[in-house]
């Protein structure tokens, strides 16, 4: 008489991993399987993390006196100076991946899709209102955002053209450090399947690169960031970021704040 196999074809269920199925699909979408660290790993965690917050906690104090004191010239080499600051970051970056085995892709630079541009307006609609809503009690309990932040705009062609390239720059550049690559990184680095920790410290790093515009600015950046570090999270992409950052950026052309 054959004995009943049935118990062995039974399927044992088994709860979807820590984060959903997107967070999940993200990991394995990013090539990053076959990262190793080097030394540049090292170096530039220690750019986002230490030295660059550091260039703009050391201007806290002055950036009023800065401000109040630019004209068009200085303005021009305070902009220019921040574009070359940046990409010269972004190339860092861009050996690094390769030195890590893993490549831009590594980052979330994926081919852009037209859903892209979707998700970057429903961002900046979402992310302003969010944000409005931040500035209006900061200002009710005595931390208003300060105004001077609007004399880095220029007024004159050339100055417009040269704040459309720091828009450019900032979009991708900036993206790519604090959501691409360090939040990235510092999850492989730490082994764990939580996006949590990276992502609060992404969040706080790109707050802390905006100090000079004081504790409230410092606030209201690093919620940004935070809404940033959502938005790759969920489209697994850092194009969104991108788009949405530019046209941030680009807007205060005709919305300075």
């Amino acid at each position: 008489m054959e004995t009943s196999n049935q118990f062995e074809r039974i399927e044992v269920y088994q709860p979807p991993p820590l984060g959903g199925r997107r967070l999940v699909r993200l990991n394995t979408e990013m090539d990053n399987s076959q990262f190793r660290r080097s030394i540049l790993t090292w170096i530039s965690l220690s750019v986002l993390l230490i030295l660059y917050p550091a260039m703009s906690l050391y201007q806290v104090d002055d950036m009023g006196n800065i401000l109040n004191s630019l004209n068009q010239g200085t303005l021009m080499v305070l902009l220019i100076s921040t574009i070359v600051v940046q990409w010269i970051i972004f190339m860092l970056l861009y050996v690094s991946t390769f030195r890590e085995n893993t490549g831009l892709v590594g980052l979330g630079f994926k081919k852009p899709r037209w859903i892209d541009l979707a998700w970057a307006v429903a961002f900046l609609l979402g992310a302003n209102l969010t944000l409005s809503g931040v500035a209006f009690v900061l200002a009710q309990v005595g931390m208003p955002m300060p105004g001077e932040i609007g004399m880095l705009i220029p007024t004159d062609i050339t100055g417009k053209l040269v704040w459309v390239a720091v828009s450019i720059t900032a979009g991708v550049c900036e993206e790519a450090a604090f959501r691409g690559y360090l939040m990235t990184r510092l999850k492989l680095l730490m082994g764990t399947g939580s996006w949590i920790v990276p992502t609060l410290v992404s969040a706080v790093a790109f707050g802390a690169c905006h100090a000079y515009q004081g504790i409230p600015g410092f606030i209201v950046i690093s919620i940004y960031g935070l809404l940033f570090s959502l938005l790759y999270l969920r489209t697994g992409s850092l194009w969104p970021g991108i788009i949405a950052h530019f046209f941030q950026d680009f807007g205060a052309l005709f919305f300075p704040h």
